[in-house]
């Protein structure tokens, strides 16, 4: 028997890792943001800036810290007696921002929201081999598997997991603008395009946290304004990924920088059930056309990690990208194999994009220039973010500049976007090879029977092309230097707040 018990008050979390006497309660954190939330419901959202509001909102079983290791959150621990069963005590005396006290039945009713094939969850392609979920009981959950999933702790601990309470859900439909978590947080107010405000909740189960008595978000889609707006004092923080204005934060002594690689990855793929996406040819002839340095250099100020189809900050599953196929530019051959696909003249076709850094307007506009060099003509459809992300939904482009949430384990990555019953396989990408390696990669258990499948996958995916993986963007925030005790995870997530106060 393998036994996982984690005891939440002496791990990385706890309180005492700093003084007591260097805490200051209460206080006011404001954090700019350059993009407004597209719904707040946890098991249906996918866009990253409504998950940075569900860090703060709800919790799921388990999480990662910044060390990227999984940790307790509303499971104080767990066992997992054989590779098909895991068994989770919950914490007891947690509260949802509705006064009840979260139970296992909560838990149960949440996943199995999140597998119903009707709620449309992301979520569904990271617990999809649960068989069953037992309440053992009130706070002891038993979950089944109809085979091996390696990634399941890695699944749960997405917000596309968090726990929802049933009777929230039924008297609203679902939770896009109707808050009820557990989280350190509550929504007090929510201006759309303006501001949201979130308060202290006093309930909340880790004693003492959190430390401020407020967040505001405020939305300012400049960049340059965000870094305005910290200089002016009006900010106390915000997350700013326009290398360019990094550049000119890093000048000033007065603000702090963090940074680090992240694990999500920015991508350019294609609708692969459209003509003349749908030719093999055509997408290879575009990869090698694709200069991941200059793209780094040029969109990003060199901010970031070329990548492959496993993010290259994960380094114990992804594979140096210049060792792939297809990953070095070679326009010869881009349009030899042009040609043979019946396009010696080239084509004309749409990028999808949006002006926000998440919708990489910066980066479509270098692929642009780069694919000009092959005899393509590209055009750029720059899309307000709600219509961007309508049209990600309905799978409605040629191609598409994204930012895609990354992972520290492969499966979790790469099933849900490349196998052909994958939940954001928005490529409507279908091969038989592919399928069979990413269902076995997920049954195995061991690192060392798991890695050979993930490498040769990101071979066989550099191959097939239905996405060109270009590369990892540092996770950047800036900060005033009396915001203390913030630290970053990798995936952007900002639950650290709990933990944070200010020091003036």
């Amino acid at each position: 028997m393998r036994k996982f018990l984690v005891i939440s008050l002496i791990i990385l979390f706890t309180v005492l890792s700093f003084s007591s006497g260097q805490i200051k309660r209460g206080g006011t954190l404001t954090i700019g943001v350059d993009q407004e939330v597209v719904g707040l419901d946890p098991n249906i959202v996918t866009a990253f800036s409504s998950f940075r509001r569900i860090d703060l909102l709800y919790n799921r079983l388990v999480k990662y810290d910044d060390k990227l290791n999984i940790v307790p959150d509303l499971a104080a621990s767990w066992e997992i007696p054989d590779n098909l069963t895991y068994i989770f005590h919950l914490r007891k005396g947690v509260k949802f921002h509705n006064g009840r006290e979260l139970t296992a039945e909560d838990v149960k009713y949440t996943l199995e929201r999140i597998l119903d094939p009707k709620t449309g969850s992301p979520g569904r392609s990271y617990i999809e081999p649960i068989s069953s979920i037992e309440v053992v009981d009130k706070y002891t959950v038993k979950i089944k598997l109809s085979t091996p999933l390696a990634s399941l702790l890695s699944g749960l601990a997405s917000n596309n997991c968090a726990i929802v309470p049933k009777e929230e859900v039924e008297k609203y439909g679902n939770l896009q603008r109707n808050v009820v978590g557990t989280g350190p947080f509550k929504l007090a107010e929510w201006v759309p395009d303006n501001y949201m405000r979130l308060v202290r909740n006093p309930d909340y189960f880790e004693k003492g946290l959190p430390y401020l008595d407020e967040i505001i978000f405020r939305v300012i889609p400049e960049q340059t304004s965000l870094l305005a707006g910290l200089k002016a004092g009006a900010l106390d923080m915000a997350t700013i990924n326009d290398g360019s204005v990094i550049l000119q934060a890093k000048k000033d002594p007065n603000l702090v920088i963090m940074q680090k690689p992240g694990i999500n990855v920015r991508t350019f793929g294609f609708n692969t059930m459209r003509k003349p996406f749908n030719d093999i040819r055509v997408r290879q002839a575009i990869a090698l056309a694709i200069d991941r340095d200059e793209i780094v250099a040029t969109a990003e100020f060199g901010m970031a990690m070329p990548s492959g189809p496993i993010p290259a900050s994960v380094k114990k599953w992804a594979k140096n990208v210049k060792l792939l196929p297809f990953s070095r530019p070679n326009l010869k051959k881009a349009k030899e194999l042009l040609t043979q696909a019946g396009y010696p003249d080239g084509f004309s076709f749409k990028i999808v994009c949006s002006p926000t850094y998440e919708g990489g307007i910066a980066v479509a506009q270098v692929i642009q220039n780069q694919l000009k060099k092959i005899g393509l003509k590209p055009e750029l459809e720059v899309l307000e973010w709600g219509i961007y992300i309508d049209r990600w939904k309905k799978r409605d482009f040629d191609s598409m500049v994204e930012l895609r949430g990354g992972d520290p384990d492969p499966d979790r990555f790469l099933y849900r976007i490349l196998h052909s019953k994958g939940a954001v396989n928005n490529f409507l990408f279908k091969d038989e090879e592919v399928d069979k390696l990413l269902e076995e990669g997920r049954k195995l258990t061991k690192y060392e029977e798991r890695k050979p499948i993930y490498d040769k996958l990101q071979v066989l995916i550099s191959e097939k092309t239905p996405v060109i993986f270009l590369y990892v963007p540092y996770e950047t925030q800036i900060l005033k230097p009396y915001v203390k005790g913030f630290k970053q995870v990798g995936n952007g997530a900002l639950y650290y707040l709990a933990r944070t106060w200010i020091e003036k």
